[in-house]
């Protein structure tokens, strides 16, 4: 029987999300062909799961997983969380044994498998169809009923970064005069079908210095930074500065 992803190639990003026999998991299950990042290593390795280096979340892996796999991309890759169908309503969160909160997930089961098949670049979010998050003057709906966040770099200040502290500082530095916008449009979580296309319209060097400036600690602001950035470098068209061409 055909599975219920079978036109993209998944890669998940899991920290003791899944549970521990991956034939339960909604990867095992749904997914025809996968990666699965371990950043906690609690599988053995094989063809479809890889101990992976926790540094800078899921938006590490991603990065990673462009730069490894440069020269044979597949058509349409799926990133995510693992747990990315999980409630995302603070009041409900998953807890693990000990009552700490796990984490949150970034859009519903129903919303996830009407759009995991599409082939064009897609935000794997529905926060916008909860209106009560949308204050307005943090945040708001976009055009494509996209989330948008006011470009402030605010999460610095949780977050703090080693390479930049401020989002403006790293778009001039990856490309020259770049329109910069005042809202930020992106997927809360960092989840995203991207399509080879999109990804080869940048060098191999461009992706390896993203990477380089996520890979330092498990959570970096940078993560949280390039998270917001993720539409802006798949969607413009603004010209790389020399050194990352």
């Amino acid at each position: 029987m055909m599975k219920k992803i079978n036109k993209n190639f998944v890669v998940v990003s899991d920290y003791n999300w899944l549970p521990d026999n991956l034939e339960d998991s909604w990867v095992d299950k749904w997914c025809e062909n996968y990666l699965i990042y371990d950043k906690f290593h609690r599988f053995p390795e094989n063809g479809k799961v890889k101990h992976q280096k926790n540094f800078g979340q899921n938006i590490y892996d991603m990065f990673d997983f462009i730069v490894e796999h440069y020269d044979n991309l597949p058509e349409n890759t799926l990133f995510c969380r693992a747990c990315i169908m999980w409630p995302k309503d603070t009041g409900n969160p998953r807890l693990d044994e000990s009552g700490k909160r796990l984490s949150n997930g970034n859009c519903t089961e129903g919303f996830f498998l009407e759009n995991c098949n599409n082939e064009t670049f897609t935000e794997l979010q529905d926060f916008t169809h909860d209106p009560w998050r949308i204050n307005n003057s943090h945040n708001r709906i976009g055009s494509e009923n996209s989330y948008m966040e006011l470009n402030t770099s605010w999460y610095f200040g949780s977050f703090p970064g080693k390479h930049y502290m401020n989002v403006n500082d790293f778009l001039n530095e990856m490309y020259v005069n770049p329109d910069i916008p005042q809202w930020m449009r992106f997927a809360p979580g960092g989840n995203y079908i991207i399509p080879k296309s999109c990804i080869m319209k940048y060098s191999k060097n461009f992706y390896e210095e993203i990477r380089r400036i996520l890979s330092y600690d498990v959570v970096v602001g940078e993560a949280h930074m390039i998270e917001r950035c993720i539409w802006l470098i798949f969607n413009s068209d603004w010209e790389v500065r020399e050194k990352y061409k």
